[in-house]
């Protein structure tokens, strides 16, 4: 029976009970100490006001944000749970004072934030909580090797601070065992070998499943946890978390040679029956998507014909049986049967990347068991 919905856009359908399995699996799979959840961009679209108290309950006492805002809005929503808010971008140009009001644990990015931190801890005249950023070869945020020296030379480096952790982002996530990776494992083990001692945080979502060698004291896990693989090499087969479902806006039998779509992307070779649904880039679809990828209607694998417009894309449903699919049905986007994974894969995107834009943009629902379990955490 298909999916049906009052509404004309597309809705994101999030399984609870699905996060709690894939959370149980990485806590199998990881030998480390602890396991923090990344719920920045809102916990990738899913929702953080329902996500993170959901983790939180299932015994995650980590929380990793990209921006003090993000951290701000998690604290509240956490209000006087035992856990640990690390944020990402670091200071962000604000006074430290700022995260330690809220309870948060700048990961700070460079020398300049590091200073600061020390002033704000001598004048408080109590430890600040802090952790730090090694690039060992992103070369995004964190401290190089000459800087790592300049610490490791300097007694007073971390007067007044509170080190929670050492972090660091592997360049090729996807492929821990790419020889790039490698290396920076091994800087990171000399570089913190040199350093004070703190929990050392290189393992996400992929190298969880990867050697034991990978994973250290901290693992910082976002995708895992939302069902989204992503070690192409190593597919874990995580529960599916999220199902994003569009509706048929039309179905209609088109002669041969008709363009479909803007700009004649695609002409008919034969005459087809076509489904309009109601997405497009508008609701985070990327464009490259037009005559590439596909959609499940009617418990079948459809081909997107034409291009992505901004509300609406086309399906050739020729080879349904007739009747089989209506306006006000719906057709999977992504989810158990088409997985974010593999839809992502036809256009060389990472499947996180499709999965922010297009949950954060959706008409969200949630179900499972946990739900009525979830309300009662709401209410303690």
């Amino acid at each position: 029976m298909n999916a049906r919905h009052p509404a004309d856009h597309p809705v994101l359908e999030i399984d609870l009970d699905a996060i709690a399995l894939n959370w149980r699996a990485v806590e199998r799979a990881f030998s480390g100490t602890r396991i923090g959840a990344v719920v920045k961009r809102n916990a990738y679209g899913l929702g953080v006001e329902r996500i993170a108290p959901w983790l939180f309950h299932l015994g995650c006492a980590d929380f990793w944000v990209a921006t003090l805002d993000e951290g701000v809005a998690l604290r509240a929503l956490l209000g006087a749970r035992r856990a640990r808010i690390f944020v990402l971008h670091g200071l962000g140009g604000v006074t430290p004072l700022t995260h330690a009001e809220h309870g948060l644990i700048p990961v700070l990015a460079d020398l300049g934030e590091l200073a600061l931190a020390r002033q704000l801890a001598a004048v408080r005249a109590m430890p600040l909580a802090v952790a730090v950023h090694l690039d060992t070869g992103l070369t995004r945020l964190g401290l190089d090797a000459a800087q790592v020296s300049a610490l490791c030379q300097d007694p007073a480096a971390f007067a007044g601070l509170d080190l929670q952790a050492w972090v660091t982002q592997l360049g090729r996530f996807q492929d821990p065992n790419a020889p790039e990776c490698i290396e920076q494992r091994t800087r990171f083990f000399e570089w913190t070998a040199r350093l004070p001692p703190a929990e050392r945080s290189l393992s996400t979502s992929s190298c969880v499943f990867a050697d034991v060698r990978w994973h250290l004291d901290h693992a910082r896990v976002g995708s895992a946890l939302y069902g989204v693989e992503t070690a192409p090499a190593n597919l874990q087969g995580f529960a599916s978390v999220a199902t994003l479902r569009a509706p048929v806006l039309r179905v209609a039998n088109v002669a041969a040679g008709a363009e479909v779509g803007y700009g004649g992307s695609y002409r008919l070779p034969v005459s087809a029956t076509l489904a309009t649904l109601a997405i497009g880039y508008g609701d985070g679809l990327p464009i490259h998507l037009g005559n590439r990828g596909s959609v499940v209607l009617a418990g079948q694998t459809v081909p997107i014909v034409g291009g992505v417009s901004m509300g609406m894309i086309t399906a050739d449903i020729s080879t349904l049986p007739p009747g089989s699919v209506q306006p006000g049905d719906f057709a999977e986007i992504y989810g158990p049967n088409q997985r974010i994974h593999e839809l992502a894969s036809a256009v060389g995107m990472a499947p996180s990347a499709l999965l922010v834009p297009t949950a954060d943009r959706a008409r969200r629902s949630y179900r499972g068991s946990s739900v009525v379990e979830l309300r009662s955490v709401d209410a303690a």
